[in-house]
């Protein structure tokens, strides 16, 4: 009598999805000395993402999908994410972004996630949250700047769990393409938020006071692009 194995019902993954495992495993092998946002974790990361692009250019999965951003015209929502993997601890794929976009400031609670620029020029600006506060007569997060970073062609940003976790993008050019991969301990999963400035802070140059929107509510109210 045959017997049924499930596990033969599983799909394979790719090529490209291996590799990007591979990556994540690697970083989550060393988490508690690279995810600390130092100098040198930001060069071992950095080198990380740039070599798994190397590889990931060789893949049919990866070229295929680059080839078709490459020949579509830019999202008119003013950017789309288009998934490489998503398994619960690592999200990968390309984000496309139109000429002049922006993408929101927004969070990756307790992740590390790397962007490295396929084509195209971004801006990217990072934020640390100090506290919460009451501005107009609802909550918000009180942010401190940590970083500004003009990117071209395979140049990184990384946001760190507890540094620069919270990122707004601004494409410079007439389009921009990046590999965006995110990474983060099991269990350590939260809801991402996004943050819409209110206004700046008057008492520390620099910082601005922002709404914090749990994406949640914010997909049931308006609605936004998927990404990762």
């Amino acid at each position: 009598m045959a017997t049924h194995d499930d596990t033969l019902q599983q799909p394979r993954l790719s090529k490209a999805q291996e590799r990007i495992e591979r990556y994540a495993f690697d970083l989550l092998r060393q988490w508690p000395t690279l995810s600390d946002g130092s100098a040198g974790s930001r060069r071992t990361v950095a080198e990380s993402v740039r070599e798994l692009r190397r590889y990931l250019a060789r893949t049919a999965v990866f070229r295929h999908l680059l080839k078709t951003l490459r020949a579509a015209p830019p999202p008119v929502e003013g950017w789309s994410w288009h998934t490489l993997l998503d398994d619960g601890q690592i999200t990968a794929g390309l984000l496309h972004m139109a000429g002049d976009a922006t993408m929101p400031y927004h969070d990756h609670p307790g992740a590390l996630d790397a962007l490295l620029v396929i084509d195209g020029e971004v801006e990217v600006r990072s934020y640390s949250p100090t506290e919460q506060v009451v501005a107009l007569s609802q909550r918000a997060a009180h942010l401190r700047p940590v970083d500004l970073q003009r990117l071209a062609e395979d140049q990184v940003d990384i946001a760190f769990p507890e540094h620069g976790n919270i990122h707004g993008l601004r494409c410079l050019g007439e389009r921009a393409i990046l590999l965006d991969v995110k990474v983060h301990p099991a269990g350590n999963a939260r809801e991402r938020r996004w943050y819409f400035p209110l206004g700046a802070s008057s008492q520390d140059p620099g910082h601005i006071i922002a709404a914090a929107v749990p994406e949640s509510l914010l997909r049931s109210a308006v609605g936004c692009p998927a990404t990762d």
